[in-house]
């Protein structure tokens, strides 16, 4: 990443270092929603049996199709450990902590069409954070599982639809926005 940053420039190097530090946090953020996309789809069985577990494996042959999923269920359920209490985490527990993630973004983007504007332009400044947070959503609203309250809890949040879809059109991406 730093010989592309020295090639091409960062997306945040318009940003003061205060700006910096809250995209620091909010990417911090996302890294918790990674944690529990990435438990919703390994760890609830319904999703894991139906959905991510024959994607994941219909690229490879047995006996790859069996061992590759066990290790990566394995390495799943070690950082979703490694968050504290979600061992035991409740379908309740899993939307509270959704709804608090996205009620943070939500908060944070505003009115704004992007999570930080351009002190001399006052346009829409793109950052490391949006690639993020327009990734993880969109994935999210994409997804199509049997057991997804993720998709619902952050659905409550029309502002994130609204985000991915005005990065979409501001930057010619094409996406079939689901919303069931």
């Amino acid at each position: 990443s730093s010989g592309i940053n020295a090639e091409y420039g960062s997306l945040s190097e318009k940003l003061t270092q205060t700006e910096k530090c809250d995209m620091d946090i909010y990417t911090a953020l996302i890294k918790r929603l990674e944690a529990l996309e990435l438990f919703t789809s390994w760890l609830i069985e319904d999703n894991y049996t139906h959905v991510t577990l024959p994607a994941y494996t219909s690229h490879t042959t047995w006996p790859l199709s069996a061992i590759l999923p066990f290790y990566k269920k394995r390495q799943v359920y070690r950082l979703v450990a490694s968050q504290g209490q979600w061992h035991d985490i409740s379908s309740e527990m899993l939307m509270a902590e959704t709804k608090d993630v996205a009620g943070a973004l939500t908060e944070r983007l505003g009115d704004q069409g992007t999570f930080f504007r351009d002190r001399d332009t006052g346009q829409d400044l793109v950052t490391e954070l949006d690639c993020l947070v327009y990734g993880h959503l969109n994935a999210i609203f994409m997804t199509k599982l049997p057991s997804y309250r993720m998709k619902r809890a952050l659905g409550l949040h029309s502002r994130l639809i609204e985000y991915c879809k005005y990065v979409e059109s501001k930057h010619g991406l094409r996406a079939q926005r689901e919303r069931s």
